[in-house]
């Protein structure tokens, strides 16, 4: 078990974020007996005006933590930091003042903590991540890269992150993938990427028995969807189908980032907005089918939506675009219904959905299934790769 350890989490979203694999990872950590010190989202652009509310978020948080050093400790063992940092891929003056001014007050918050990293964990591979983790690298850290998305179709700066995100891996140890596309593009000088999708906690999501009042008193069918409601949920394709459907309930359960103003304006579409990860059992467990609407572009192209395994644990159909990584899981394990971008298509397919067995055995493949990316044995397995990369870098300085 990797445990006694002091580590630095370089994530890609905030700390009060949508909980994913980010503080899913970093709960464990500590849980296992660790110290983790969790940098919160830095970028990998330029922030906009469509930012400005996050950024102003992440002032307060800053100022708010100066009193405790920069970092505010969220729960024993756990702390969480927001760095004032410039956005990467910038000038060469602003490269020199996050590394000058900026980098040496995160430096000195670890020191206030005493902390000693040996494990320097990275979701973000650009410029200002990696000078991040030279900064806290020793000759026995062990540097740790989760590629998590393809940032470069994120960022204007595509170029910039593909050359950035090779410096990355070369600074690694020990790599990780979200998926196999993802895991060849980072399995370079003979380093191999390790493919570990986000899993699924099935201890919360298989156990949830708590009933939800809400939901409960809903016209059936519900068709629902978790996750926050971002650029890339059709939210086009969403308003058609729930006009051609007016008699079900269509339930978004997850924060707004984008317009959602014509979705508000049908009274059987409900948008139940943020909720804490713990509680997302209780509204799926009311679903009738769980759905997965993405468009289909490059950034999805990679994506495997978190949100499969969680509809199947506990126990319901599963509807998704055709994603190639959704199609790849499906090829697998042929328990979910795709559908192509087009809503007439997509309803054929919660239809089927909504026919399909209720049959216990029906219900129980599904969490079987969902149970093969369970977090306990993700974890154990991620863990168990970064501890040998730790027994090497002590047995080659020794």
């Amino acid at each position: 078990m990797l445990t006694g350890h002091d580590i630095v989490l370089i994530s890609s979203i905030d700390w009060e974020f949508n909980w994913q694999g980010h503080q899913e990872i970093a709960t464990r950590l500590v849980a296992a007996g660790n110290r983790v010190l969790y940098i919160e989202n830095m970028g990998v652009r330029t922030p906009r005006l469509h930012d400005a509310r996050r950024v102003v978020q992440r002032f307060f948080h800053w100022a708010g933590s100066l009193p405790d050093g920069g970092v505010r400790q969220v729960s024993p063992g756990l702390y969480v930091c927001s760095p004032l940092i410039l956005p990467p891929f910038g000038s060469a003056t602003r490269r020199h003042v996050n590394r000058r001014v900026l980098f040496p007050l995160l430096l000195r918050a670890v020191e206030r903590l005493h902390f000693e990293p040996d494990v320097i964990w990275t979701f973000l591979p650009t410029d200002t991540a990696t000078d991040l983790v030279r900064l806290f690298k020793k000759t026995q850290s062990v540097v740790v890269y989760y590629c998590i998305a393809d940032f470069a179709e994120l960022s204007p700066h595509h170029h910039e992150i593909l050359n950035s995100e090779h410096l990355t891996i070369e600074l690694s140890d020990v790599v990780f993938a979200q998926c196999p596309n993802l895991a060849e593009r980072c399995s370079v000088d003979g380093r191999r990427a390790h493919v570990f999708p986000f899993g699924v906690n099935m201890n919360r999501f298989a156990n949830e028995k708590l009933p939800n009042t809400f939901m409960s008193e809903l016209p059936r069918p519900v068709i629902g969807y978790v996750g926050g409601i971002h650029k890339y949920v059709d939210t086009q394709m969403l308003a058609v189908m729930a006009r051609a459907r007016p008699d079900w309930s269509w339930v978004l359960v997850g924060p707004s980032q984008t317009s959602v103003r014509e979705l508000k304006r049908m009274p059987n579409v409900y948008l139940a907005g943020p909720k804490v990860h713990r509680e997302l059992p209780q509204y799926i467990r009311d679903f009738d089918v769980g759905i997965v609407p993405y468009k289909s572009n490059g950034y999805t192209a990679t994506v495997v939506p978190t949100k499969i395994n969680e509809y199947l644990a506990v126990g319901k159909p599963v509807v998704s675009t055709d994603l190639p990584e959704v199609i790849a899981f499906n090829n697998h394990h042929d328990i979910i219904i795709t559908s192509p971008n087009h809503a007439s298509q997509f309803i054929a397919s919660i239809e089927k959905a909504l026919s399909a067995s209720t049959e216990n055995e029906v219900i129980n493949r599904r969490q079987t299934v969902a149970a093969l990316h369970d977090w306990d044995g993700c974890f154990d397995r991620m863990t168990q790769l970064i501890e040998r990369a730790l027994h090497e870098k002590c047995q080659g300085i020794n």
